[in-house]
């Protein structure tokens, strides 16, 4: 089969008509400075020196000629384009960054200079575009953080943009979205409280200090807020709205109302939800706004964890949580000139990327003194997954991680017609503050509801006062939990389906407690479908006892955090992480325009590094609060020092980052370890410390040895000196590659410089060689630590396509049980793409799939990916095309086929590539044999079975020995344990076995099959062999048949070239006795002998077997005959054996010769008879047969034991 030729491009092009943002790639490398840090002469102020490097990118940015961004140079046309539009004079927070790097001072006179020159040039520009009669709608103007505006222009007046004066560049803007994790599986296997992250954290530590967030000014950059909530009386300070009115909105909004989108603003014909499933109206700001500031008014204690901050919203996302990153801009520009300690921005969207506008924006922010706070995203669990504006270099990104957990289980007994089933099993979801025992007392009837749950399917299906039997599928748990609970139903019971993840097992799905939750039992697939079975479309009953739990130890890493590192230089992001999974906060009830709303009950769970990130906003105004004197970069590096490090074997540093934040530990540490980075511009390297350590991408390793130095400055918070300890802990590594540090202790007075050097030796390194670590700096008491990370990918020049695509290996299962090795796919791409895929091609449909080309989904898809090395972990779960979600991937023979829509403007239009075929079997093998197996003897012959995926495949064009794939083995055991026999056992080509157990002991035996298959999956079944001694009276000798001379001599000499032995037909045994002379004649006639018996069995004795047999007779030549009655499963024949020996019972070995033979067979049960096989049982060898109305004929090798099987 060629694959290449394979119709991919009309496929592809059909796809061409939307956008999917599904990014699972993890970029391996990123380009960045190499570099050692130069002999200094001084010691910079550590507090600003991490300006400098934002400083020089965004020089750079100015001082280069004006341009227009990749995404928008293929526009054209007269269609609407909103750009940004990045102008060449400082903004102001750039500005003030400069001048505290010179320690001058920036006051209000030199702010309002600034101001009217960056006011001056806009209007400069905005003139010259009407001057070049430019169609330009103008939007947000940015001054502080962004000197620019956004607007609307034509596509063929992008180029134009860039002819007028103090233009530098034109990027588009791009959607934004809040960072909430909706996915029926967003709680992963985790469900942690807010309501617990406060002990779990030690928030209780701090408040009993007294600071709880007093004087810090905190805005939350999201959907708004419901300003009206309970929670926020007293704190909230007002707000500034940035959302554009359209014809979605029912009424303009005033630019000073931040409240969040409400159901009434919804015009008429805007669907309530849209595609995604977010709602037009919106809670996700208010959920944030709790975390960081719940005043704890209520009576579950809920609480934010700085309740005491001066509350501001910035309403930058609108209806169904969306907005631009135009708005965002604004937003933070607006955030930064009022004064803001802290903003939090639990959104993001567009590329992994450091450069864009609105991660300028951020690090201009921290500048001005803001503390920029941002959520990764929820595209993990792969590398490069950040979303912008997390990927600033300056801010504080922020990924996912748990609280302890504690997860319910219940007894569960159902009685369904003649079905009575009683099992502990899982609740995955609990009424909020509601005692499950008291609310399951009693018996309940059961009611199937048909469908997956509906609102439809509760038609005519009465559940008040009982309980919903629902099936998994289409729809999420929350929404089937909410239509029975909108029918009155006490509990439901959710079962899993056929196609569900983990089925035919429990659904393994944890959503928490929560209000609007009724309790909810997870039941595997089986049991659903055997109650249903049983109710025959009637109800039947329920009770529950025996609620039990167990409690986990939480600080775990969500499977949806985004990872870094960003792009393009390999920074180490998050700079943090903290507990976002499932969390409990406030939501809106829309009191603004429902004065008796009720709030008594307004708080909900969320899970995201939406989540997570107002965990870290809340304590850093903790931090401010107990800091007074620290700046942003001051609160960054504590919260990164101080973190606790998670498993390093499930997470490295692009996962956990430092780690789980600790709040007190960054509230009142006792040092701080700034490390210092170098970035060039313009040919001039400046310095830039952080909290981590970035050794950057080192592709030179190919060339010769590798060595670099970064500085870790330590500076004392204490006043008092102290003994500290270094170490270097390595998490991965490559090669010889090594960190030191220049000394393993010191005294700290008030700082001491420590030099850390990477050291590699010359080698070839493959795509995602890396370093990765941590250093550890102690006294003791305060525990800081910093991670590391250096890349040695080569770099990727003069090349265009794509290279070494390649999977890590080709048979794989899935299982959890398995013991294969995980499944990694690499390559090397030469060129950018926009929209690319990696998907799955099934060799054995290749019509099937949803577009019908054989492609059954894909485990990437996204819209823009760079030139670069990638590596992408399959664990097993794919997006089907036209499906709902993510499900495993089923048991077949696929390709893994790259496609890409080349972005450069050389090298081929369409870039593809693939690699298989891989052998996906997440299945057992089956084994089967008889039931009942009775020895008559201590050696008995062993029949079976074994049913696998792999003896289909090698039946459909994979003609591999299936004995490469299924390793099979056996044990035998007498009574006692002890091991009477084993070894391996041989599989015929269609899976069937027979192997002689020997040394059975008198009694029962258990004789044990394992297999053990190529993808990691194991098998194995016991059966008894029963053996009892018996001693009986010596049988009598078997029958003979006597060769006369007169019956050979009479064939010698005629037309015929063979002499046949006919003998009757027999029994059990017949032995045929030739004299030694008869012998000699039948050699000196130079003919081939027949022996035939009178049932059809016969075989060919050519003229050398007879010359073999003559040198070996001793007087008499015996043909010994058996026939048996063949026991299994797969037989169409008796079992046939001969042998030849001397006239006191000694073999004659003859070797291999060749013999051919012929077996009656009965086929009445085959259905095709053109792949049937023999088995020679004596000696394990297996021949194909030719059949033909009832008669099968081989070739042997040399005589044995033989029967027919299909």
């Amino acid at each position: 089969m060629n694959l290449k030729s394979k119709n991919r491009i009309s496929f592809f092009s059909s796809l061409l008509t939307f956008i999917m943002i599904f990014t699972l790639l993890t970029p391996a490398f990123a380009s960045a400075n190499s570099g050692s840090i130069p002999s200094k002469s001084s010691i910079p102020n550590e507090s600003t020196m991490q300006m400098k490097a934002a400083i020089a990118e965004q020089d750079q940015l100015r001082n280069q000629l004006p341009a227009l961004h990749k995404d928008l140079q293929k526009e054209k046309g007269q269609h609407d384009v909103e750009v940004i539009i990045h102008l060449s004079e400082d903004p102001i927070a750039l500005t003030e960054g400069k001048k505290s790097l010179k320690q001058l001072p920036f006051n209000a006179s030199e702010r309002a200079k600034e101001q009217q020159k960056i006011n001056a040039q806009q209007k400069a520009v905005k003139n010259a575009m009407k001057t070049h009669k430019l169609l330009v709608k103008e939007g947000f103007a940015y001054e502080t953080v962004l000197n620019g505006f956004s607007a609307t222009v034509k596509a063929d007046d992008l180029e134009k943009l860039l002819e007028i004066k103090g233009v530098t560049l034109v990027e588009p803007v791009v959607e934004v979205h809040a960072y909430e994790d909706s996915s029926e599986n967003a709680g992963g296997e985790v469900s942690p409280m807010m309501d617990t992250s406060h002990s779990f954290l030690g928030i209780e530590r701090i408040w009993n200090k007294g600071i709880k967030g007093q004087g810090i000014k905190v805005g939350v950059l999201d959907t708004g807020i419901d300003y009206h909530h309970p929670e926020f009386e007293g704190i909230y300070k007002g707000g500034w709205n940035f959302i554009e009115h359209d014809d979605r909105y029912t009424s303009p909004r005033a630019d000073d109302d931040p409240y969040e989108t409400t159901p009434s603003e919804r015009a008429s014909g805007v669907p309530e939800f849209n595609a995604n499933g977010s709602s037009f109206y919106t809670s996700h700001g208010t959920h944030v706004a709790g975390t960081i500031a719940a005043l704890g008014n209520n009576e579950y204690g809920i609480a934010g964890l700085a309740p005491e901050v001066d509350l501001h919203a910035y309403r930058v996302l609108g209806a169904y949580g969306s907005g631009s990153n135009a708005g965002v801009i604004a937003g933070i520009n607006k955030a930064v000139e009022e004064g803001m300690d802290i903003i939090n921005l639990s959104l993001g969207g567009g590329n992994n990327s450091s450069t864009t506008a609105d991660t300028i924006a951020i690090n201009n922010a921290m500048m001005a003194g803001t503390v920029a706070v941002s959520a990764t995203g929820n595209s993990g669990p792969n590398r490069g997954t950040i979303g912008t504006p997390a990927a600033a270099a300056l801010g504080i990104a922020v990924g996912n991680t748990t609280n302890p957990e504690t997860m319910y289980n219940i007894n569960v007994s159902v009685q369904a017609g003649d079905l009575d089933l009683s099992k502990q099993l899982n609740l995955m979801s609990t009424t909020y503050g509601t005692d499950v025992t008291e609310q399951l007392s009693g018996e309940f009837e059961l009611v199937p509801v048909p469908g997956v749950g509906n609102v439809g399917d509760f038609n005519g299906v009465d559940v008040d006062g009982k309980v919903a039997l629902i099936s998994r599928g289409e729809i999420a748990f929350v929404d089937k939990i909410a239509n029975a609970k909108a029918n009155g139903a006490v509990a439901t019971i959710i079962h899993n389906f056929a196609g569900g993840s983990n089925a035919p097992d429990i659904s393994n799905v944890f959503l928490g407690d929560d209000f609007e939750f009724l309790p909810t039992v997870d039941m595997s697939w089986t049991d659903g479908e055997a109650i249903r079975t049983a109710l025959g479309g009637g109800n039947g009953t329920v009770s529950f006892s025996n609620v039990d739990s167990t409690t986990t130890e939480g600080d775990e890493v969500n499977n949806s955090s985004s990872r870094g590192p960003t792009t393009p230089h390999f920074d180490i992001k998050p700079d943090v992480s903290a507990p976002g999974t499932n969390i409990m906060s406030t939501i809106p009830m829309y009191g603004k325009e429902v004065p008796d709303a009720d709030y008594s009950k307004a708080f909900t769970r969320k899970t995201g590094t939406s989540m997570a990130t107002p965990h870290i906003a809340g304590i850093a105004a903790l931090i401010m609060n107990a800091n007074p004197d620290w700046n942003a970069f001051d609160v960054k590096v504590s919260l990164s020092n101080t973190a606790k490090i998670l498993d390093t074997e499930k997470y490295d540093v692009f996962a956990q980052g430092p780690g789980r934040v600790q709040p007190y530990e960054a509230a009142y540490p006792n040092a701080l370890a700034y490390a210092e980075d170098t970035v060039v511009s313009d040919g001039v390297e400046v310095d830039n410390p952080k909290g981590t350590v970035t050794f950057g991408h080192l592709p030179e390793i190919a060339d010769g040895d590798v060595s670099l130095t970064k500085q870790v400055r330590v500076k004392n918070l204490s006043g008092e000196s102290s003994e500290y300890n270094v170490s270097v802990e390595v998490t991965k590594s490559f090669g010889d590659a090594n960190v030191t540090v220049d000394t393993s202790s010191f005294t700290l007075g008030d700082e001491q410089m420590l030099n850390f050097t990477l050291n590699a030796s010359q080698a070839a390194a493959p795509a995602g060689s890396e370093i990765l670590g941590y250093i550890h700096i102690t006294d003791g008491v305060t525990e800081l630590s910093l991670p590391f990370a250096a890349d040695f990918s080569p770099a990727v020049e003069g090349k265009t396509g794509i290279e070494n695509f390649e999977l890590s290996g080709y048979d794989v299962s899935f299982h959890p049980d398995s013991t294969g090795d995980p499944l990694q796919l690499t390559f090397d791409l030469h060129n950018n793409v926009s929209i690319n895929y990696i998907e799955l091609w099934d060799f054995f449909d290749p019509d099937g799939g949803a577009y019908g080309d054989g492609y059954i989904g894909y485990l990437h898809a996204g819209d823009y990916l760079g030139a670069g090395s990638y590596y992408l972990d399959i664990d097993g779960q794919y997006a089907p095309w036209g499906g709902t979600g993510l499900e495993m991937i089923p048991d077949s023979v696929y390709t893994v086929d790259f496609t890409g829509l080349n972005a450069d403007s050389h090298g081929d239009p369409i870039i593809f590539d693939w690699d298989g075929p891989l052998f996906v079997k997440s299945t057992q093998s089956e084994i089967e044999s008889a039931e009942e197996h009775v020895a008559t003897d201590s050696t008995y012959n062993f029949t079976g079975s074994v049913i696998d995926n792999y003896i289909d495949y090698s039946r459909n064009g994979f003609g591999y020995n299936v004995n490469t794939k299924l390793a099979t083995t056996f044990e035998a055991k007498d009574a006692d344990g002890n091991v009477v026999s084993s070894g391996p056992v041989n599989l015929a080509q269609n899976g069937s076995f027979a192997f002689d157990v020997t040394g059975l002991a008198d009694g029962d035996n258990t004789v044990t099959i394992f297999v053990n298959d190529a993808a990691g999956n194991s098998a194995e079944a016991s059966y008894v062999v029963s053996y009892e001694e018996v001693i009986v009276d010596p049988e009598p000798e078997d029958p003979e048949y006597v060769v006369s001379p007169g019956e050979i001599e009479d064939q010698i000499g005629g037309d015929s070239k063979e002499i046949t032995i006919a003998v009757p037909a027999f029994d059990e045994a017949m032995n045929i006795e030739i004299d030694e002379a008869i012998v000699n004649t039948i050699v000196v006639s130079k003919m081939d002998v027949v022996v035939e018996t009178g049932d059809g069995f016969s075989f060919n004795l050519a003229r050398k077997v007879i010359k073999k047999l003559a040198n070996g007779t001793d007087g008499t030549l015996t043909i010994a005959l058996t026939k048996e009655a063949s026991t299994g499963p797969n037989a169409i024949s008796d079992v046939y054996s001969f042998n030849f020996e001397t006239g006191d019972g000694a073999v004659i070995d003859i070797g291999k010769e060749k013999i051919d033979i012929t077996i009656p067979v009965d086929v009445s049960d085959v259905k095709k008879t053109n792949k049937l096989t023999v088995l020679d049982l004596e000696n394990n060898r297996t021949y194909n047969l030719k059949y033909k109305d009832g008669i099968a004929t081989f070739k042997a090798d040399g005589p044995g034991k033989f029967v027919a099987v299909d």
